[in-house]
C-alpha cells in the first residue's frame, strides 16, 4: 500500500508477508470449495465421490496447517528483531 507509512524496512516486508499470506489463504480455500464442488457434480457413485472429498479435504488441511505452520515460526523468528529495531528507532527519534 503506498499511502502507509512503515517504520523500518522489517515493518514493511512483515506486513507484505502477512498480505500474501491472506492472498495464499484465500487461494487455498478457493481451490478447496472449487475442487469439493467438481467432485459433488462428477458422474461417479456416492460412496466414491465422498472418499474423495474426505481425501482432497484432509490434504488440503494438512498443506494449509504446514504453511500457517512454517509462516507462524517465520514470525516468531522476526518478532524480537522487529521489536529490537522499533524501540532503537524511538530512543533515536526521543534524542
Amino acid at each position: 500500500m503506498p499511502d502507509r507509512i512503515y517504520y523500518s524496512e522489517e515493518a514493511r516486508r512483515l506486513m507484505e508477508r502477512r498480505q500474501l499470506m491472506g492472498v495464499l489463504a484465500a487461494f487455498s480455500l478457493g481451490l478447496i470449495i472449487g475442487s469439493a464442488l467438481a467432485l459433488l457434480f462428477a458422474p461417479q457413485e456416492g460412496e466414491k465421490t465422498r472418499q474423495i472429498m474426505r481425501d482432497t479435504l484432509e490434504e488440503g488441511f494438512e498443506r494449509g496447517r504446514r504453511a500457517t505452520d512454517d509462516a507462524l515460526s517465520q514470525l516468531e523468528d522476526e518478532i524480537p528483531n522487529l521489536r529490537s529495531k522499533v524501540e532503537e528507532t524511538v530512543k533515536r527519534a526521543r534524542s
